[in-house]
């Protein structure tokens, strides 16, 4: 932890994107934890759902980014993600194309990423 945040301090990081802290991959939600502490002075931490796998807990989307133009090169990085993607295979594709398209209907765009703010300070 203490590396990280030598390194936003050493590159004055103002952003800060991490797993959702309630994911249910032990690994992610362990680094969501210790990234929201090593960045706790950052002016703005966001954090994504990158699992399709449902937690006991919500996950408050309550930020939007339109991805239409980008939803190619987002599905191309989950492709590449070999381990996972060998192992689930196209649901897990067809779960973010989804989900991306459902969150852009909330926004009125065709595909939108959806954030959980921890701070957002202008």
């Amino acid at each position: 932890m203490l590396r990280v945040r030598e390194l936003i301090d050493r590159h004055e990081i103002e952003m800060v994107y991490t797993h959702w802290h309630d994911d249910v991959h032990l690994d992610h939600r362990n680094l969501s934890r210790a990234t929201i502490n090593a960045a706790r002075h950052v002016p703005r931490l966001l954090m994504y759902r990158s699992n399709y796998y449902e937690s006991s807990e919500v996950f408050r989307a309550n930020i939007f980014v339109d991805i239409t133009e980008t939803i190619e090169v987002k599905r191309r990085a989950i492709m590449a993600h070999e381990s996972e993607y060998t192992r689930i295979g196209e649901k897990w594709l067809r779960f973010f194309t989804n989900q991306h398209q459902n969150d852009g209907q909330r926004i009125g765009v065709a595909y939108a990423e959806s954030f959980q703010v921890i701070k957002y300070l202008f």
